[in-house]
């Protein structure tokens, strides 16, 4: 089961999910590069195994950023554009308010059947009401 977020609980959560999502970003960049590093290097030299230190190190990072969304109720859908989901509900429907890194708001949703293409919330702007409240409440 998960969490559900008000638009409030979501958008107070911004901060950590930005700084989390940020760590997991720059730790699977520099693993790439890694990656790339070590595949033109002997597989015994010193410097090869330093960089496989690196690189559980690293992959230790990612681990501990996703266990701490995962924590939070956050649902990750792409690391590298920075986009995530925080399961809420809109009136009846239970649906995924979508933030991407970058974003000063969450603003729009998707709901949960499958269907990714995202949607604006009424009314668009947190203007104090929660995502399960609609405009004309």
């Amino acid at each position: 089961m998960y969490r559900l977020f008000t638009l409030s609980e979501a958008t107070r959560l911004l901060p950590v999910v930005d700084q989390h999502l940020g760590e997991l970003q720059r730790a699977a960049a520099d693993l790439g590069r890694l990656r790339e590093r070590s595949s033109e290097l002997p597989g015994a030299s010193v410097e090869s195994a330093n960089i496989a230190r690196e690189m559980a190190f690293l992959l230790d990072v990612i681990h501990a950023s996703k266990a701490e969304l995962d924590r939070l109720g956050v649902q990750l859908r792409d690391v590298q554009v920075g986009l995530v989901d925080f399961p809420s509900q809109l009136g009846a429907e239970v649906v995924c308010l979508t933030w991407e890194k970058g974003q000063g708001a969450i603003t729009h949703y998707h709901p949960l059947s499958g269907d990714t293409d995202t949607r604006p919330l009424p009314g668009a702007v947190d203007d104090g009401r929660d995502a399960g409240e609609h405009p004309s409440a």
